[in-house]
């Protein structure tokens, strides 16, 4: 009977494995955003420079994503998870030990070496253990599970920031990371057990990825996933605290509260678009929503500075439409074969990051720009003024996603060609 049980709870176990290691790398991913000015100050760098550091993660996290895809494709989902969170581990011992740019940006490299299996992850064990017709609303929850991760490494980080400090503060997520990689290591198992691995199968997935590669469609998912993700990585993720402490004069844990808020509106509004989708019989009419209420609400908060219960308001409305990127997931799953599928997953979500690695840098080469160093001293309080015309670019790119959904993605019904 204990056996039998057992069975049942597999699959929830492992998506619940998978999903814890999500909540720890969004946490460490959005940890960089709470401590920006403890680190410029400790660390004696730039904006320019703490661009440099956050764009790290993102080089490598973005790099491993197809590679990230190849792998669940061909080798074991406990070896390849076990390890990633190993690698995240290490990646945030160096970064708590960091006394210079060096070491900090190579050890936020690893935490997103790490990182770039973490969202696949829980999408594969989805797709294996779970029935298809729930995928989209798996992939929601996926999103709602990265986004309370954002909110952890946000609200509860800054005030273990203020008692311990950061470093301390980052030593101590890494232990929980030890905890998790052993529970992996142990627990988790593939549905089907995969043959050994040979060149012929890593050929084959290759012919087939750039069969999917050649495909228009697939260039427009990429492009709108790339597109509505950007704000979220270039605003929640780094600038919008320092961004919010000085536009709305504020404190840091006031800031990062607001912060959060946009994850909270990225959580409920993720799996709300996979409901709305599978309601509506429609793929685009979400994501086209999506993108306009991101232009909407970027452009509130940046250039209109409201009251604060209008600003939280706002700010919820700026993450739920960024949660329509999960259902993009959804689209592309509906027109992909299941041998491909956690390929095809490493190539959207490799969009859905390399804004990191590029809104980041260069929201803060811009604000360099605007207000450059001209001696030894370390600029770290910006104007507002320089702040809005650097972040500028947020609404310019949601205005993307809304043409590429309106125009260039075709409608699959939410029932795909499988």
């Amino acid at each position: 009977m204990t056996t039998e049980i057992y069975q049942k709870l597999k699959p929830y176990i492992f998506i619940t494995l998978a999903g814890l290691f999500l909540l720890l790398e969004m946490g460490l991913q959005v940890s960089l955003g709470v401590i920006t000015s403890e680190l410029m100050t400790d660390l004696k760098i730039t904006a320019a420079g703490l661009g440099i550091i956050g764009s790290s993660y993102f080089y490598s996290y973005t790099c491993m994503q197809v590679p990230g895809g190849i792998l669940f494709d061909c080798l074991s989902s406990k070896k390849i998870l076990g390890t990633s969170i190993v690698l995240c581990v290490l990646g945030t011992i160096f970064f708590a030990i960091s006394q210079g740019l060096f070491l900090a940006s190579l050890g936020r490299m690893l935490i997103g070496f790490g990182s770039a299996f973490a969202f696949v992850a829980v999408l594969y064990i989805g797709s294996q253990w779970f029935h298809h017709k729930y995928f989209a609303l798996m992939a929601g929850i996926a999103t709602l599970v990265s986004s309370i991760g954002a909110i952890g490494g946000a609200i509860p980080l800054a005030y273990m920031v203020r008692e311990i400090g950061w470093r301390h503060s980052l030593l101590l997520l890494s232990a929980v990371g030890i905890i998790l990689a052993i529970l992996v290591f142990v627990l988790l198992e593939d549905k089907y057990e995969k043959e050994k691995f040979r060149r012929s199968q890593l050929a084959s997935i290759f012919k087939g990825l750039i069969i999917t590669l050649k495909k228009k469609q697939t260039w427009a998912f990429i492009i709108f996933a790339f597109a509505i993700w950007s704000p979220i990585t270039g605003f929640a993720s780094l600038w919008g605290v320092p961004f919010l402490k000085k536009a709305y004069s504020i404190s840091t844990a006031r800031a990062a509260f607001c912060c959060s808020i946009i994850w909270v509106g990225v959580a409920i509004g993720s799996p709300l678009f996979a409901w709305l989708s599978e309601r509506v019989k429609s793929r685009t009419l979400p994501l086209r929503c999506g993108a306009l209420l991101g232009v909407i609400c970027s452009i509130i908060v940046i250039y209109f500075h409201t009251e604060k219960y209008a600003l939280h308001l706002v700010l919820f409305g700026f993450g739920f439409a960024a949660g329509g990127q999960s259902l993009i997931f959804a689209v592309i799953n509906d027109v992909t074969d299941e041998a491909l599928v956690g390929s095809a997953f490493g190539i959207l979500n490799m969009a859905v990051v390399a804004s990191g690695f590029i809104f980041q840098p260069f929201i803060g080469i811009l604000l360099h720009y605007r207000h450059p160093v001209t001696n030894s001293a370390i600029v770290v309080d910006y104007t507002t003024s320089e702040y809005t015309w650097a972040l500028a670019v947020i609404p310019l790119i949601f205005v993307v996603s809304f043409i590429v959904s309106m125009f260039f993605i075709k409608e699959t019904y939410s029932s795909g060609s499988k």
